[in-house]
Order: structure tokens, then sequence, then C-alpha cells
């Protein structure tokens, strides 16, 4: 979490699980995330500052974002942590009405 902390927004920490023992008590899983592959991703319950966790098989990645989606502001979290997949959404969601 430290190394995490002293990283830009969005850079992601790879730990090992066999580094850790188990997501810490305090995060919760997230509905709100995407994926990308995780098994799993937990958030803590900042609202902002917050860390978000994902468990993949033999790894885990924890980031920073500067909004939770799940306690704190979704739209802003989605402009500033996760831009490319909001317009990539917003692309897909404006083509299909296009047609």
């Amino acid at each position: 979490m430290r190394r995490a902390a002293e990283q830009k927004y969005g850079t992601k920490i790879e730990v090992p699980m066999t580094a850790v023992i188990g997501v810490p008590a305090n995060f919760e899983l997230s509905k709100r995330s995407l994926p990308n592959g995780a098994n799993a991703v937990y958030r803590d319950q900042r609202k902002t500052n917050s860390y978000q966790i994902r468990a993949f098989d033999d790894h885990y990645t924890i980031e920073m974002d500067q909004h939770n989606p799940e306690t704190g502001n979704a739209v802003a979290h989605a402009g500033f942590d996760a831009p490319k997949y909001t317009a990539a959404g917003l692309a897909i969601v404006g083509a299909a009405l296009i047609g």
C-alpha cells in the first residue's frame, strides 16, 4: 500500500500472493470496478485517494485512485481515474445510437 501511495495515480504495483496473507479486512468486493482479467476486485472505503486491489491467480495489483466509485463520486472516477475505459464505452454507445 505504501508503495502504491508513493506512485502516480493509476500506477499498478504487483505483489505476489505468497508475499501477503490475503486482502486487508477493511476492503470490500467492488461491484463497480472492471475486473480486467482479475478473479476479483476489492476497494477500501475512502471516498478519495482510495486503493483498488485486483486479485489474480498468483498475484495482486494495487493502485491508488483519486475517486472511489463505490463510496465517492463515480462520475469523477470515470473521468479522472478511468478515462480510457469511459471513452471506449462512450464510443460504443455512440456507434450503437448512430447505427
